[in-house]
């Protein structure tokens, strides 16, 4: 019986390393957050999650060296904006003036036509 418990034992150990080292090849994934104002603002968007109209800076991590932004009006989907960006070891800074208020897709993609989207988000914008 108690080479069965030991048995056992080393059985979960082995199944749980298993589940750690599996788990360490999974890549967090991309991911965005906001901030109301300039690169230098620490303005946390109000209650409802908006931003009044003007710059908005945007913060990521876990980007590839390369990443291609589209701004889209939504529902509408012009485009306002599309440009290249290197992230840093990960980290993804801009700025992006959203006028007038409204609603605002931002797509983040490692590649320039868009079809590999690594995230996007939305952000809506209220009048001053």
């Amino acid at each position: 019986m108690r080479q069965f418990l030991h048995i056992s034992t080393l059985l979960v150990v082995s199944l749980a390393v298993g589940a750690l080292v599996a788990n360490a090849d999974v890549a967090t994934p991309p991911s965005l957050t906001i901030t109301c104002g300039d690169i230098n603002s620490t303005t946390l968007p109000f209650d409802n999650g908006h931003c009044t109209e003007g710059m908005v800076t945007f913060r990521g991590s876990n980007f590839p060296e390369n990443v291609y932004l589209k701004v889209l009006s939504y529902p509408a989907g012009v485009l306002i904006d599309q440009a290249g960006y290197s992230a840093h070891e990960g980290q993804l800074v801009f700025t992006q003036t959203l006028v007038p208020a409204g609603t605002y897709s931002v797509i983040a993609s490692s590649d320039e036509a868009g079809e590999q989207v690594l995230t996007s988000m939305s952000v809506t914008v209220d009048s001053l």
